[in-house]
């Protein structure tokens, strides 16, 4: 059942930073973004988890075959899984969504569309890629911008546009070698921590998911607990007590440095229906981290200037 979420995000650098306001009211497929932080949209609340599984590698003679993609508005769905078709190809990748074998992987995508301002719209496509027996291989995410009603007309272009940045996240997943994204990238190293006092699975799922965003950064990410680390990430997690059949969730995420000196925060805050986030978060997790993630990137390039002002 559609319900709307009033959410107010905000991003802080520190005392002296400029702190930015995002107000995003959305349904199952509808938001609205005022300002420049990361939005934090509703997700897909009845999916289950993602778990997150080891990366396998496709054979050469392998083939994909790309389930119809979910989600509105529909002209753009029905157009996607085609143009992904596409896209792959171009990259020498075995692609199709009109035939499949047994020994085919499956790509299956869903789609969310989030008003911009001045006439814009960003369309998120959330991509999971899975075995011929139907295990989660990887997942990844793209949004591109462009009109509202070229994503309601399912513009040409705005979709292979889409398909296109998609289909470059993708290739990592559809390559001969798995990919080693957990030990290679940046010179800043940074630790997800962990997520305290979440409900249900939040700490593992939040702290998997921002895991993976960052993974596609120009950063090192550091999973030996171990190893040495320049920056840590966690979050902290505040849930109200229901009130009127709604309970306020608050999220904030702090990025500190080894020795514990606090670099900044990106907050996410939101009041959803009681009870919603007690047990599996599935793709709520997910769709939080792509939202922080902006903002996040922003304290780690403060905390790496602040490195080289060191060095």
């Amino acid at each position: 059942m559609a319900y709307l979420i009033g959410f107010i995000a905000f991003c802080s650098l520190g005392p002296s930073a400029r702190r930015c306001i995002a107000v995003l009211t959305t349904g199952l497929a509808v938001a609205l973004l005022v300002a420049a932080c990361q939005p934090l949209p509703h997700p897909f609340a009845d999916d289950v988890p993602r778990q997150g599984s080891p990366m396998l590698a496709l054979r050469d003679s392998a083939s994909v075959a790309i389930a119809p993609v979910e989600g509105v508005p529909q002209a753009t769905a029905e157009k996607l899984g085609p143009a992904m078709a596409s896209a792959l190809q171009e990259r020498e990748i075995a692609a199709s969504d009109k035939a499949a074998s047994i020994s085919s992987y499956e790509l299956v995508g869903r789609i969310q569309q989030m008003p911009a301002s001045d006439g814009k719209a960003v369309m998120v496509a959330l991509w999971e890629l899975r075995d011929p027996a139907g295990g989660q291989l990887g997942e990844r995410a793209e949004r591109i911008e462009a009109t509202a009603s070229d994503w309601q007309e399912g513009n040409d272009d705005a979709v292979a546009r889409l398909a296109a940045a998609s289909a470059a996240q993708l290739a990592g997943l559809l390559q001969d070698e798995a990919p080693a994204e957990a030990e290679s990238g940046g010179r800043t190293r940074l630790r997800v921590s962990g997520v305290a006092g979440a409900p249900g699975d939040g700490g593992d799922s939040l702290a998997n998911a921002m895991t993976e965003q960052l993974k596609q950064q120009d950063l090192t990410i550091v999973t030996d607990p171990q190893a040495e680390a320049d920056l840590v990430l966690s979050a902290e997690v505040a849930v109200a007590s229901p009130k009127a059949g709604k309970q306020n969730v608050k999220i904030v995420w702090h990025l500190r440095r080894q020795d514990g000196g606090e670099i900044g925060t990106v907050a996410q805050e939101n009041d959803v229906p009681a009870g919603l986030l007690n047990g599996a978060w599935g793709d709520i997790a997910y769709m939080v981290a792509i939202s922080a993630r902006d903002g996040v990137m922003q304290l780690v390039a403060r905390g790496a200037a602040q490195q080289v002002g060191k060095s």
